[in-house]
Order: structure tokens, then sequence, then C-alpha cells
């Protein structure tokens, strides 16, 4: 099979079309171009991306949106701003009791753990929420919160 590469605008475009628990990719795109059905089996012959060597158990990742507060909280720490890595490291040290086993698993995709790249979707949200300066902002690899950003950390430093 070909692989191709979408944008995020796409991505978030066939996330909409899904069915949860349901489709691929592959089975939302021949859905909107009403395709025929694919043939029996076609997609668990499919090799994946996502493919890992540890099954995941329903209820064993921890929510992306549960990196927030301690990402808010290990900012503000750090006077607003940090390195990526010193932010992450922090973050852990924070989590080290709740994190799962399959949580610290790495992603076949790069050389970062399950949590890692979680919490990094979350500071993508953050950005796109003005609670993070964006990338065109800060030095490369630095993240650094913004007005709206270091008034939710103050709030979440109290709770």
């Amino acid at each position: 099979m070909p692989t191709i590469r979408i944008d995020d605008d796409v991505y978030e475009w066939l996330k909409k079309l899904a069915r949860p628990f349901e489709d691929t990719p592959n089975s939302v795109l021949r859905r909107v171009a009403e395709l025929d059905s694919a043939p029996p089996n076609q997609e668990e012959k499919m090799p994946t991306a996502r493919q890992t060597k540890v099954p995941q158990v329903h209820g064993q990742k921890t929510p992306q949106s549960a990196f927030r507060k301690p990402l808010l909280v290990v900012l503000r720490k750090l006077g607003g701003k940090g390195d990526r890595m010193r932010v992450l490291n922090e973050v852990e040290k924070l989590l080290a009791d709740s994190l799962s086993e399959f949580d610290k698993t790495d992603i076949p995709s790069g050389n970062s753990s399950r949590w890692q790249k979680s919490a990094e979707w979350e500071v993508r949200t953050m950005r796109e929420q003005g609670l993070l300066k964006p990338v065109s902002e800060t030095p490369r690899g630095v993240w650094a919160l913004t007005q709206e950003g270091n008034a939710r950390a103050e709030a979440a430093g109290r709770s």
C-alpha cells in the first residue's frame, strides 16, 4: 500500500467524519468518495504506522487534556517559559505515580514516549487557544506562557 502524507487541516476534517473506534483514514476516504466498500479483510492486511508491541487496553492511555495543568504549573514554576525537555522532565516528575506503563512505551514513529507525545499535542492545543506563545515568538524548543496562560497557570497552582 502506498503511504500518503496529509496536512493538519485535512487530518482534522477526517477526524470529524470518522466513526470512533470503527474507522481508519482509508475507510473514511472510501465512504466520502463513495467507493465500493473495502474487500473483506483488506483492512487487516494493511500495515499501519501505529502498530505497537504493547497492546493497548481501553483506559490505559492518559488523556491529552490531563497534561494541561502540569504543563501550566511547571511553566509557571520556571518563570513562564522553559526548554521543551526540561518542561517534560518536570512534568514527568509531577505525574510519576499516575502515568501508566502504556504511557511510558515508545511510539513507533519517533524517539519519545506516548505520554510525551500527548503532552506535546496538548502544548499545540494550548498554543491554538492562546495560552502559550506561538512558535514564531519563541526560540526553537522553548515553550512560553502568554498573559492569559500565566493567569491560568496561577489559578492551576492554587487548585
